[in-house]
């Protein structure tokens, strides 16, 4: 176990602050902060180093959707650095997210001792960055039409459609080939192409499963839980409720509004946590804590987060559930098929980029349907 945490921020006026450390004897010099925090900015993604400064054996950690923020672990002279390379990224992206959403709720202690932390981006969770990146749902909208698009025309529209030279196509694309939703390749002569692979559909499901295990677990409660759960999905007249097949374009449509709901609530990395241990069934804050290993009053305020965006309720004394279920899930794009043919009837795209475009989805689909 490391012998020391300690948690620096880069600020702009002051420079290193050490926001929080365990023990609090620990100290460290100006010079050390410095060698770690620029050998990170090398890189640009999430990263672990390992250094030796002045005998000091230091294990750093940088989460790239934080920039500024990193935590260190100190280690002992005898510590096994490789034993620790798959759990120390995992604290280090819970310390920092807690820092930047909620700095009162850091015990660098009870974190140390319980091995508290959070994993990497689920695939809902990349999905969930396309609509919180600026100009990227846009993107998604365009490629959604076109099926695919040189990346040349595709950034001119860009332009056009934000009224600015300075945007980058890359950074719009970047969440949506991160999460596999589209293909960028090189195709001939130097034509970049961006291809459609696959679809996300954003909505909430009712919580079905958690309500058949409540039924079984806690029958006292399980009546309770379905007419909250019906409260959100079918209120009585006049009012409409949530029904997530009623067309997009409907002005009544529940779904462009709720979507970057959804995907806030999925991307925040302690709340989704705390909503995926619900997925199964109603927990209370002590079995939540149990089940992710996080501290109580980390869960109970991600509770009341998730409660805030009717996700989360109580449906008993101290006992919680979902009264939503968020989800993001991809599905094969059948309709790009036509729209690949008429773009080549119509000279827009070369027999090789449609070859190539019915290429990537066979291999991409093939095996998962």
């Amino acid at each position: 176990m490391p012998q020391a945490i300690f948690v620096v921020h880069l600020d702009d006026y002051q420079g290193f602050v050490v926001e929080k450390r365990h023990p609090f004897s620990f100290s460290l010099n100006e010079k050390i902060l410095n060698l770690i925090f620029y050998e990170h900015e090398k890189e640009e993604k999430e990263n672990l180093r390992y250094s030796e400064i002045d005998n000091v054996r230091i294990v750093s950690f940088v989460d790239r959707a934080r920039p500024r923020w990193m935590a260190c672990f100190v280690l002992t002279a005898d510590e096994d650095y490789e034993g620790l390379k798959e759990e120390i990224p995992g604290m280090g992206r819970l310390i920092i997210e807690l820092m930047v959403e909620n700095p009162e709720l850091v015990h660098l202690d009870e974190i140390l001792e319980s091995h508290s932390s959070l994993g990497e981006a689920s695939e809902e969770q990349r999905y969930a960055q396309i609509f919180l990146t600026p100009s990227s749902g846009l993107v998604l909208e365009k490629i959604e039409n076109e099926g695919v698009e040189r990346a040349a025309k595709l950034s001119i529209w860009l332009k056009s459609q934000v009224q600015s030279d300075s945007v980058d196509l890359r950074e719009s694309i970047l969440p949506l080939m991160d999460s596999g939703i589209v293909n960028v390749e090189i195709i001939g002569k130097g034509i970049e192409a961006v291809f459609l692979v696959k679809d996300v559909f954003a909505y909430r499901a009712p919580p079905v499963e958690a309500i058949t295990k409540a039924r079984k677990s806690m029958p006292g409660l399980a009546a309770q839980y379905q007419q909250r759960v019906a409260e959100f999905f079918a209120p009585p007249p006049p009012s409409r409720g949530y029904n997530p097949t009623i067309p997009s374009d409907d002005p009544n449509s529940p779904l462009v509004e709720d979507r970057e709901k959804i995907a806030r609530v999925l991307s925040k990395k302690i709340e989704y946590k705390v909503l995926t241990s619900l997925r199964d069934e109603p927990l209370s804050v002590r079995e939540i804590s149990n089940r992710t290993l996080l501290q109580e009053e980390i869960v109970q305020n991600a509770l009341f987060s998730l409660e805030s965006e009717n996700v989360a309720a109580q449906i008993g004394e101290g006992i919680w559930a979902l009264v939503t279920n968020p989800i993001m899930e991809s599905f094969i794009p059948e309709f790009v098929l036509p729209l690949i043919a008429d773009k080549l009837s119509n000279d827009e795209i070369t027999p090789e980029i449609a070859r190539r475009h019915l290429e990537i989805l066979a291999e991409k689909w093939s095996g998962e349907q």
